[in-house]
């Protein structure tokens, strides 16, 4: 189902079709608290028109849409996590300036074929709780997954519900055949979340992650059409 209804007047007025050219944001990806790592140290793949903008996706609690200016109250708290600003371009300083810019670099990567970034909203009152997005790896086919949730959202249902909603899209698109995500081996929550999205673990990857003061080890799951098919265990 759809969510226009709760599109603000600050949605419909100020997004704009395009962001600016030069900016290429390599998001981190989820973790319940901190990022499931789509930012590994290569260089960004474009390919232009492959991931198109999607209907809005919503499963009547959790709104994706578009980032807006409105958004800039959801990426001052990420802003102060001691997790997501590592390994992402969440600005660790925020202010007005900085959040712009990070809204317009999400608007950026479809306009230069990077990917896609969505915002994760409460469908009831379209408040940005989070992020959600989308990045094409160096094989082709291949997409990686990531999104992260703000600590005053989390454990409601959120990061589960994104993906849930995101992944299945994605994997409907003629140019993507397998989503990947990257999760360090002590993050439960977002291993959960993968799982119940029906998300496989492939291994272990030792010293994978470039965490700045140090290297961490990444599980590495994916998801392909055949496992939409798969029943998954019933799940809060």
């Amino acid at each position: 189902m759809t969510g226009g209804r709760h599109l603000s007047r600050c949605w419909r007025r100020r997004r704009p079709a395009h962001g600016p050219a030069g900016h290429q944001d390599r998001q981190g990806w989820h973790r319940l608290g901190a990022p499931v790592w789509d930012d590994v140290d290569v260089d960004p793949v474009y390919r232009p028109n492959a991931i198109p903008d999607p209907p809005e996706l919503s499963n009547g609690k959790v709104l994706l849409r578009n980032w807006t200016y409105c958004d800039l109250s959801c990426i001052e708290e990420a802003s102060q996590d001691p997790v997501i600003p590592i390994g992402t371009t969440v600005p660790r300083l925020f202010s007005r300036e900085a959040g712009l810019a990070f809204l317009e670099r999400q608007w950026q990567r479809s306009v230069s074929g990077e990917g896609l970034s969505l915002a994760i909203t409460d469908a009831a009152t379209d408040t940005a709780v989070g992020l959600a997005c989308l990045l094409h790896r160096q094989q082709p086919g291949v997409v990686g997954v990531g999104f992260w949730t703000v600590a005053s959202h989390r454990r409601r249902g959120f990061a589960r519900g994104a993906v849930g909603l995101l992944s299945p899209w994605a994997l409907g698109l003629p140019s993507v055949v397998r989503l990947e995500a990257l999760v360090q081996p002590d993050d439960r929550g977002s291993i959960a979340v993968l799982e119940k999205a029906g998300f496989r673990r492939e291994g272990l990857l030792r010293s994978f992650l470039d965490l700045e003061t140090a290297r961490a080890d990444a599980l590495l799951y994916s998801l392909v059409q055949e496992d939409l098919a798969t029943p998954r265990s019933a799940g809060p």
